[in-house]
């Protein structure tokens, strides 16, 4: 009885379909039910951003999209947000605008919808509304994006800001950390720019250095940590290939071609362009019937200004749209590149949240710190390091030796987050001092609810 038990399972078994992914990803990258405990390490939960989760587990992490048709799904995001634009009474927006805004406040919906995954915040943190807001109300905004977006010899790609947005978003469900702190932390850093690049050689999104990209590939060596970021790459792949996706993005009015999304490679390579690089985008600038082209020297410096994020004056507005065409194109579309959109979001987002878990400890007692205020020292963290960060918490318990930091707000931190302080912890030129204390206010500004100090 026992072998013909046995030979019946082993028949059903190898005639049940096979629900696998996508070739490009092994089996041991499907997504699996995770536990509904969030943020096990940060002392506050998550609060569901906006929309209203569903039903039963609203962040299970499923293996297919929900069984919508694409009416249904169009129905329930359709009407969403339409009043934003009469409210900020703008008559600025072009339609390459109103896209991107409602795609990036309708996707938390859809992303819910359709794959049954969504986002959080803290309580002290921004709506997408408010994000939104800062997004618009932004000088960045103001001088640049309107101008990008207004004039088509600028070569501006709706299709990658999109996939910078949805990517954020999808980093921030699967990493378990408060959207609007990373949406802000990424707008902070590039601008949303995948071609930007600092003075100190940081590049794309999340301005990804040598020293940080050893840091990812360390922490990658956790399982829990590199399945995670392949997990995320798989739902990007499956959003991007998604027939209700594109049928939703098409009502918007967008006409894109997303890429496949691969597994990100076990080494991120820091991509240096070079002279031969620069040679061939000359070579197209002059075939455009530009002749700066011939002068390499001068593209040297034209690119310098483009990945700061500067506008080229009238006569080298050509150099936009050859220069990020032909970057996209040769580099960003390596899964191997830190200008790859996807894999530097989802590398960076690995680095800011193993600093926002990050255990602070004092003599081996660990700081317990609220989620807000580690918002923070995660921001900090991410540009200069942790070493900084523990000197900054261990001066401050002896500065006040009866500082509770369990009940410190990101308002309390901020007030004691002084250059004075900072120069202590630090122990940098006082140039990179002012760099760290105004990055995190832009970000603190960004993703907290105002009025931020009152």
């Amino acid at each position: 009885m026992l072998p013909a038990v046995y030979i019946f399972f082993l028949i059903l078994l190898l005639t049940l379909p096979d629900k696998t992914p996508s070739p490009y990803f092994p089996n041991y990258y499907l997504p699996l039910v995770m536990q509904q405990e969030i943020l096990p390490s940060v002392a506050e939960e998550l609060i569901a951003l906006d929309s209203p989760t569903r039903s039963g587990k609203p962040l299970e992490i499923l293996q297919f999209p929900q069984n919508m048709s694409s009416v249904q799904l169009l129905q329930n995001v359709t009407d969403k947000h339409k009043s934003y634009f009469e409210k900020k009474n703008d008559q600025h927006f072009n339609a390459s605008m109103r896209r991107l805004f409602l795609s990036f406040i309708q996707f938390e919906s859809i992303s819910r919808l359709r794959f049954n995954r969504g986002t959080g915040r803290l309580i002290s943190h921004k709506d997408l509304e408010g994000l939104a807001d800062y997004f618009i109300d932004s000088r960045w905004y103001r001088e640049a994006l309107k101008r990008y977006t207004s004039n088509n010899a600028y070569g501006f790609s709706e299709e990658r800001l999109l996939r910078v947005l949805i990517s954020i978003q999808a980093a921030a469900h699967f990493f378990e950390v408060p959207y609007p702190a990373l949406f802000c932390l990424f707008f902070q850093e590039s601008k949303f720019d995948f071609l930007a690049n600092s003075a100190t050689g940081a590049k794309g999104v999340g301005q990804l250095t040598t020293i940080a990209l050893r840091e990812v590939r360390r922490l990658r060596d956790f399982s829990s940590k590199e399945i995670l970021i392949q997990r995320t790459a798989v739902h990007l792949n499956q959003v991007y290939s998604d027939p209700q996706i594109d049928i939703w993005l098409q009502n918007l009015g967008y006409n894109l071609d997303l890429p496949i999304i691969s597994p990100i490679p076990e080494n991120i390579e820091f991509t240096q362009l070079t002279s031969e690089f620069m040679r061939e985008v000359g070579k197209e600038l002059v075939k455009d019937g530009h002749s700066y082209g011939e002068n390499i020297g001068l593209l040297w410096f034209l690119s310098k200004k483009l990945r700061r994020g500067r506008i080229l004056p009238a006569r080298y507005i050509a150099m936009h749209k050859v220069f990020s065409t032909m970057l996209a194109e040769q580099f960003a579309s390596s899964s191997s590149s830190t200008y790859n959109i996807e894999t530097n979001i989802l590398a960076s987002t690995l680095l800011f949240s193993h600093y926002y878990r990050y255990q602070w400890r004092k003599n081996k007692k660990n700081f317990e710190i609220s989620a807000e205020a580690r918002v923070i020292l995660a921001a900090a963290a991410y540009n200069h390091g942790q070493s900084g960060m523990r000197r900054f918490l261990i001066n401050l318990s002896h500065e006040f030796p009866m500082l509770n930091f369990k009940t410190l707000s990101a308002k309390k931190l901020r007030i004691l987050f002084t250059t004075r302080r900072l120069s202590r912890a630090l122990q940098r030129p006082f140039y990179k001092i002012r760099e760290a204390s105004r990055h995190v206010r832009h970000i603190m500004n960004c993703a907290e609810k105002s009025p931020l100090l009152s």
